[in-house]
């Protein structure tokens, strides 16, 4: 189903124009030198027209010349102003622009795109949401400010020199300004039908670009180029229909013009013979008459025009507004004051924005320092959304989430991530150098990030990182296959850990999250996707680490976590049931038939 704009939409367009306040001064100046031109021009051509004529009748060559250099004096003296406040304009458009982006890349990095149903919609807020609502500030704008002041200013001059052309042209005027609105609908329309069509289109070639080697590995190649033809030909059909439309507003635009002049020269040429007017004035109001008619019939196609920036700019600020719940800065705490590192979640429930349901509820759970405490369920069963709630992932008012006696809100994220280490199964792993990937959790380089990032690479590590970073990689079983590696620490792990097997991503992410130095380890399935030596020598590494570390870990192999301290049987989003691993089989309820069923998969 189509969404369609409502009248309430229309306060996105002035929304836009926050992020223009900091450059409004010049934005105006730039706004006004265009609008200028619509109403100036015909004015000063009307006036040393009238001036030359009245030199020709006069037979006086120096007056003529002296007309034509005044008169190019004060053209080239405007056109330098409108060219500088143009150009101002423009500098000044792509500065706001760049602030929304670049507010709006951060909601994304902040909030890990909780919100986002697939990637492509963050790709098209950035890139094509953001352009198209660039046209708030330009030419849509642009024109309707333009029209709004040529409007008054061009009545006022035409009913001054005759009430009976003022009427004729603001007659045609209204005339066509009523029929342009016919096209305002479909053209409105046809706008935001292709935002979504071109989403879609990011969508498909994302699809495509992501999963590759399995659209190779189906022989799904034609389906998916399929998918990405459809979505490519409605924004075909949408361009022709636009179009289309745009070619029938041009006919009517010209007819509207030829209206004006036959309309003008008739009524004034009557007027002339008559004696009541004079041919230099006639000349005047048929310039702006035509900027008149002009511009109360492009009124409506400015109206057609701002509804597909409107649109855009609708979903850029939903996005935007959806970061809000994640508070990046707050003037809180810092976990300085925290009294040891034991985790407390007290009836603690959470629903994600979209939810009508509690993904997670009534929580209550205290974990002590340096235990393994192991998470177990079905799939959906809230395990992951827990963990990422205690990492701060969501933050909402009150999550009933205490560190050390220190509640969840009364910290800064920053300082409360600080505390924890995160691996999932993904592992995710950069496009960068080893070390580099490693390096991401230093605690120096956290402390000055920007710098970090904006540095030489040679530059970025001092022999005392490195020092930290070997010790990592050493103590997650890592050092010896880094070493084999064309180029050691300095070897590329490719997009995504491509160069890499699973085994020694994993290795590589557990040494990034052993040089945080964080007292609080999460592994999130982790091991899910290794083959079973793998799998065991990670779960020998991690063993290793509960003797300095809080582990938590979510598991679907049950066999490999039974020395855990405490294990938590999550169901529909609760805690069902607690206990070791004996003590949970003795009590023959969801964590014994989990066990018995893993056993049954396993014959």
């Amino acid at each position: 189903m189509k969404k369609r704009l409502t009248r309430g939409d229309n306060i996105y367009y002035f929304r836009m124009f926050r992020y223009m306040k900091p450059y409004s001064f010049r934005y105006v100046f730039g706004q006004l030198s265009y609008a200028s031109q619509g109403l100036a021009l015909p004015l000063m051509l009307s006036f040393f027209t009238t001036n030359i004529l009245a030199a020709i009748a006069a037979e006086s060559t120096s007056a003529v010349v002296n007309a034509g250099v005044m008169l190019a004096i004060v053209f080239l003296g405007y056109f330098a102003v409108f060219a500088f406040g143009v150009a101002l304009h423009i500098i000044n458009v792509e500065r706001a622009m760049m602030d929304m982006k670049q507010k709006l890349f951060k909601t994304f990095v902040r909030t890990g795109l909780e919100n986002a149903k697939h990637s492509g919609e963050g790709i098209a807020a950035i890139n094509t949401d953001c352009n198209t609502a660039e046209q708030i500030f330009g030419n849509a704008t642009f024109s309707l400010v333009r029209n709004l002041l040529i409007i008054p200013g061009a009545i006022v001059v035409v009913f001054f020199v005759d009430w009976r052309l003022g009427l004729a042209t603001t007659t045609i005027g209204i005339l066509s300004f009523i029929a342009q609105l016919r096209f305002v609908k479909p053209l409105s329309q046809i706008g935001k039908d292709r935002l979504i069509a071109n989403a879609d289109t990011v969508k498909s070639a994302g699809n495509i670009f992501s999963g590759a080697t399995t659209i190779r590995a189906f022989n799904i190649q034609n389906d998916a180029l399929i998918t990405f033809d459809k979505d490519s030909r409605k924004i075909k059909i949408l361009d022709f229909k636009r179009v289309t439309i745009n070619i029938f507003q041009n006919i009517f635009g010209n007819v509207q013009g030829w209206m004006t002049t036959v309309t003008v020269f008739a009524l004034g040429g009557w007027l002339v013979t008559r004696g009541i007017l004079e041919f230099p004035i006639l000349i005047t109001v048929y310039m702006m008459s035509q900027s008149l008619v002009s511009a109360i019939g492009s009124l409506g196609q400015n109206i057609a025009e701002l509804q597909p920036p409107i649109a855009a700019a609708k979903r850029v600020f939903e996005v935007l507004d959806k970061g809000d719940t994640v508070k990046e800065i707050r003037s809180r705490s810092t976990l300085k004051e925290a009294s040891g590192y034991t985790l407390e979640l007290k009836n603690m429930n959470f629903k994600y924005l979209d939810g009508e349901t509690n993904a997670l509820t009534d929580i209550n759970l205290t974990i002590p320092e340096n235990k393994m405490i192991v998470l177990v369920g079905g799939s959906g069963s809230g395990k992951s959304t827990l963990l990422k709630v205690i990492l701060g992932m969501y933050d909402r008012d009150e999550l009933g989430v205490t560190l050390g006696g220190l509640c969840f809100n009364e910290a800064s994220l920053r300082d409360w991530r600080k505390h924890f280490s995160y691996i999932d199964q993904s592992c995710k792993l950069f496009d960068m150098s080893v070390k580099e990937n490693i390096a991401m959790g230093l605690p120096s380089i956290d402390e000055n990030r920007e710098t970090f990032a904006s540095s030489d690479k040679d530059k970025r590590l001092s022999e005392a990182d490195f020092a930290e970073i070997e010790k990592a990689a050493k103590r997650a079983s890592a050092h010896d296959f880094i070493s084999e590696l064309e180029g050691g620490y300095d070897a590329g792990c490719g997009e995504k850990g491509a160069t890499l097997s699973g085994g020694q991503k994993q290795r590589i992410a557990i040494a990034r999250a052993l040089v945080k130095h964080a007292p609080i380890m999460i592994f999130d399935e982790a091991t899910s996707a290794l083959d079973k030596e793998s799998e065991r020598n990670i779960l020998d590494t991690i063993e290793d680490l509960r003797s300095d570390h809080t582990i938590l870990i979510t598991s679907h192999n049950l066999d490999s976590i039974k020395t855990a301290d405490v294990i938590l049987v999550m169901e529909d989003g609760k805690i069902a049931e607690t206990g070791t691993h004996k003590e949970l089989l003795a009590k023959q309820g969801v964590y014994y038939r989990l066990s018995m069923s893993e056993k049954e998969e396993g014959k």
